[in-house]
């Protein structure tokens, strides 16, 4: 592994003590893998996520993701307190992020989506069905109610089309479902599957983790869980009903599921418009994080904490890229 310098090391505890005084940082992950595809940028493979967590066992001061609201709240927040937190609820998670973070004793919060037990994400199906199939782009039409998709491109047809071809297409369709309600979503990804001809993944590299797998990955204390809703919406795109039906549900689910309380909660693809943060706060959650990205203070919405999201670099790049948000 890795290490940082001494100097960069001493620079970069300096300056989180002084950086964050007040306040304290929340890092962002999603998954802890070697990924033979990572179209969205949301893997760290494990040797740079070892560095990461060894940079914040030494340097700085990880607690739980509740503490840190605890004692934002109780004005008494350590300065050079982290926090690490995860979207969605990979099965890498358990597998690849945990057994390092119980070597560094490093707390994490693992924000769960309760509707995807064991499946695979449908952004990530999207992806794979794509970039495996051979079918002729030009040929999926998909309808959604008054919406329809069409790739109008002038290589749609070509027999030869390349990977970043496909990719763009990808792309395209992913923008097309984003907006899309989870039963909207699922009748589209139906069409795409029989479009592309790939035959069903029956353990997808990118599936989530079941039920089973969330009780195991809360055992020891030391990462803690916390809801996402039932299906990843945007929820700001949904009727209030539908919100509160997602957001509402997932807490329920979740808590029956490792038989204890549930307490924050994180925004599908980390939007929240004043609705959406009064639905949460009712539904009794005490605190929720957004994907804006700045250091979270004294004084700062609980229900709008902000964090730093990080890439697959190694421990000198982690650092040098939290100095210049700090700077920024």
């Amino acid at each position: 592994m890795r290490i940082p310098g001494i100097k960069t090391a001493k620079t970069f505890s300096r300056w989180v003590q002084a950086r964050i005084l007040g306040g304290a940082l929340i890092l962002g992950y999603h998954r802890v893998a070697n990924s033979t595809r990572d179209e969205y940028g949301v893997c760290v493979s494990p040797e740079n996520f070892a560095e990461h967590m060894s940079v914040v066992f030494k340097y700085a001061r990880p607690i739980h993701l509740s503490k840190l609201v605890e004692d934002l709240k109780a004005g008494s927040l350590h300065p050079k307190s982290v926090a690490i937190t995860f979207d969605d609820g990979y099965a890498d998670n358990l597998y690849d992020a945990k057994p390092i973070l119980e070597k560094y004793q490093v707390p994490a919060t693992i924000f769960v989506c309760t509707g995807y037990s064991g499946e695979e994400f449908w952004w990530d199906e999207l992806e794979r069905l794509v970039m495996s199939s051979q079918s002729d782009l030009g040929s999926l039409r998909l309808e959604v109610k008054e919406k329809s998709f069409l790739w109008d491109q002038s290589d749609a047809h070509n027999e030869a089309v390349g990977l970043d071809v496909r990719r763009k297409f990808s792309r395209a369709v992913y923008r097309f479902l984003l907006p899309l309600d989870f039963e909207e979503q699922n009748h589209a990804m139906n069409v795409i599957r029989n479009w592309s001809g790939i035959p069903s993944d029956d353990l997808p590299e990118t599936r989530s983790m079941n039920h089973t797998e969330f009780i195991q990955l809360a055992n020891g204390g030391l990462i803690e869980l916390g809801a996402h809703t039932r299906s990843h919406p945007m929820l700001h795109h949904l009727s209030l009903e539908r919100q509160r039906e997602e957001i509402v549900s997932s807490k329920h689910e979740l808590e029956e599921i490792i038989g204890g309380r549930v307490d924050g909660f994180a925004y599908p693809n980390g939007k929240a418009t004043p609705d959406t943060k009064r639905i949460v706060r009712e539904a009794g959650f005490a605190f929720a994080c957004t994907s804006l990205h700045d250091v979270v203070r004294y004084g700062s919405d609980m229900y709008e904490l902000t964090r730093f999201w990080q890439r697959d670099v190694d421990g000198e790049q982690f650092i040098r890229g939290l100095r210049l948000w700090g700077r920024r």
